[in-house]
């Protein structure tokens, strides 16, 4: 008998074969062999992930339709659900699979690592491949039975079409919400299975990947996942199953939450804190607490001696959630290591990709902004308000900063005081409606910005020399040692408020100002430094209303990191640093403003169109402090600028009347220009 003849009898002969009667997870303990660093491999074996059995068993239970893991890295997942489902499927019931990954690129990785280790060191596997070149390429792979394996990508055309048995969803979370236009990945997979009823299968699996952007969402319980639609979406269709451990100490089962909180430090190492009785679970406990976890779904319940009560949700979709402390190839103390580095890089930096890589990659649930705040209540910071004498600087404060926003018809000035670690107090809010300009009545004109240069000018007076007296000794006060203006801003006029501002800036100098101005303009950048210095050019691009010449700083403002980092702020309930002081002579007003806008995935919006300033303008302090170096003065070591007992000066008498600028067409001559104190 020669080899055509053999291949097609051997061929035949898996095609008249009847489904072996194992289960997806016998069949890969029987059947698949796994590739190990140096070129080894060894059978698959669930002893490392036990809690991979119940979900890869139920890849092949004929009252689901469909199967949803929801789980980080490490823990085994692709090898068993991917790898092991396909492996049942050739060597046990075989029908034509789809796998879905991200991209034709990372499914032309499967195919050639994975897929192509599993052929090579498998041979029950091996021996069902058609020996032809032409049924073995990288994208499809067709077997002796008939049995067709497609490696696709989220395309209409891969996910419509032909009839498929099983279709696998890899990465989830990373597949875009519609497929051109058509729907979900999963919607339309279910329409590749519906033609074989009970006898076709969908799995999707991922890690999370997806924000939360409901701040007040909290779970019913611990089986419910979070809103935020992809994978979570799916696992909240199901019967929500979630992994319970017997507490190696009190007995009591319970389920990993994905929480760094979860931890705590025990003799220098990582260690689980059991959420019933706080007992504390030391890392050397976790493989006994993986071989004797059990599953159980949303409803149902478990006592100390294994007994379950309760009923699961009906459903067609079996739903299982596994968290970062259960995944067998993630340690404690990595997890713990992790968790704490992306906390020192959000608090430093206030960036937090490395934080929501960690709790979505590694703990296994959905990122909530630490500082998403959709409909945040003023009046609970309203509630905080201290007794402070009106616009007084109170003990603690080391320097005042000042910030400007500037509207059609008045400028905006918050005033703020600094102490250490960026503990800061609100000493004043107020409005400059009227300029220097006497109308034909002899009566003040109201301030226009954009329409006459000089109205800024009232800016020297009524901001940057305005002193405020300290609390300890009103006859001592300090004034801002920086202001920060906004330069950017709609033009009533043909002129724009950044040709103003340039303009301002440059009078300012003239008349020795300039080192207390800090010109400053938002960033659409999401990443990079918080604040960053330029020197626009307007001679370079097309628009040159600005009149710049290189000369002028400006510095930019990350403004999704800095309102981030702000709200993570007004979040600390007790002072000390980065808590914000409020005086109790603020209205409601005040609070409302500062909560206007809301934290989305786009980034900060304001939704309800209400008046924000004094978020902008706390935004902009925040800048001043950092241009200042705020964040790295050291209350022993403090610069004589920033130690009120060296800078405060006399004040003047209330009774004074306040001092006049020179006339705007004569600005003061500009005195000799002195070191940069403050390395501006």
């Amino acid at each position: 008998m020669n080899n055509a003849i053999a291949s097609i009898l051997i061929g035949a002969a898996e095609v008249l074969r009847p489904p072996r009667r194992l289960s997806v997870s016998e069949a890969a303990q029987q059947y698949m062999r796994i590739s190990r660093p140096g070129g080894a491999s060894d059978y698959w074996s669930a002893r490392k992930t036990p809690y991979m059995v119940e979900p890869m068993d139920r890849l092949m239970d004929r009252s689901v339709e469909a199967v949803i893991f929801v789980g980080p890295a490490r823990t085994g997942k692709s090898a068993g659900l991917l790898l092991g489902w396909l492996t049942f499927a050739v060597c046990c019931d075989p029908g034509d699979m789809l796998i879905v990954h991200m991209t034709a690129d990372t499914a032309r990785d499967f195919s050639r690592d994975d897929i192509a280790r599993l052929h090579r060191h498998s041979p029950e596997m091996k021996k069902r491949l058609s020996p032809y070149l032409r049924d073995d390429n990288v994208f499809d792979k067709q077997y002796r039975h008939g049995m067709i394996l497609k490696l696709g990508w989220p395309s209409i055309t891969q996910l419509s079409g032909k009839t498929l048995r099983y279709v696998a969803i890899t990465d989830y979370d990373r597949l875009p919400d519609t497929i051109d236009g058509e729907g979900n990945a999963f919607t339309l997979a279910r329409k590749r299975t519906q033609t074989f009823l009970s006898g076709g299968r969908i799995l999707a699996e991922s890690s999370p990947g997806r924000l939360i952007i409901d701040p007040k969402w909290q779970p019913l319980n611990p089986h419910e996942g979070p809103p935020c639609g992809g994978i979570f979406a799916l696992y909240n269709q199901g019967d929500r199953r979630r992994w319970y451990w017997p507490c190696p100490h009190c007995g009591a089962y319970f389920t990993a939450p994905p929480s760094p909180e979860a931890f705590t430090l025990h003799e220098g190492h990582a260690a689980l804190v059991c959420p019933v009785h706080g007992c504390v679970i030391e890392a050397h406990h976790k493989p006994l607490l993986n071989q004797r976890g059990v599953w159980r779904a949303d409803g149902q319940t478990i006592d100390a001696n294994g007994g379950v009560s309760g009923d699961p949700p009906v459903s067609t979709v079996a739903s299982y959630w596994l968290t970062g402390p259960a995944a067998a190839y993630q340690t404690w103390d990595s997890l713990y290591r992790k968790y704490q580095a992306a906390l020192n890089e959000m608090e430093t930096t206030g960036n937090e990709e490395s934080m929501q890589g960690v709790i979505t990659g590694d703990y296994g649930t959905a990122y909530r902004p630490r500082k998403l705040q959709v409909e945040r209540d003023g009046r609970l910071l309203q509630e905080r308000a201290e007794a402070h004498s009106k616009r007084t600087v109170p003990d603690g404060v080391w320097f005042l900063t000042a910030a400007i926003d500037v509207q059609g018809h008045r400028f905006v000035i918050q005033v703020v005081g600094w102490g250490h670690g960026g503990e800061r107090w609100l000493i004043d809010r107020y409005n400059l409606r009227w300029s220097q300009r006497l109308g034909g009545n002899g009566e003040p004109e109201p301030i226009d910005p954009t329409g006459y240069a000089e109205d800024w000018h009232i800016l020297i007076e009524s901001v940057v020399q305005k002193r405020y007296p300290l609390a300890s000794d009103r006859t001592r006060g300090l004034k801002p040692v920086m202001v920060a203006i906004d330069s950017a801003g709609q033009a009533n006029h043909k002129v724009s408020v950044t040709e103003r501002a340039y303009t301002f800036w440059r009078w300012a100098r003239a008349g020795g100002h300039a080192r207390s101005l800090m010109l400053i303009k938002g960033s659409s950048r999401k990443d990079g430094a918080r604040i960053s210095k330029t020197f626009p050019d307007s001679s370079q691009r097309s628009n040159r209303k600005a009149n710049a010449r290189g000369e002028i700083p400006v510095w930019q403002l990350n403004t999704l990191l800095l309102k981030d980092s702000l709200a993570a702020d007004l979040e600390r309930t007790e002072p000390g640093p980065g808590y914000l002081h409020f005086p109790d002579w603020l209205g409601a007003w005040f609070y409302d403003e500062l909560t206007a806008e809301t934290r989305t995935t786009k980034g900060w919006e304001n939704l309800s169109r209400s008046r924000n300033e004094a978020f902008d303008l706390m935004v902009y302090n925040t800048a001043a402090w950092l241009a200042l170096r705020g964040d790295q003065l050291h209350p022993d070591r403090l610069p004589a600028w920033a130690d009120p007992r060296q800078s405060a000066m006399a004040m003047a008498s209330p009774d004074a009347p306040p001092a006049r600028l020179a006339s705007s067409s004569a600005p003061p001559k500009a005195p000799t220009r002195h070191g940069d104190s403050w390395g501006l």
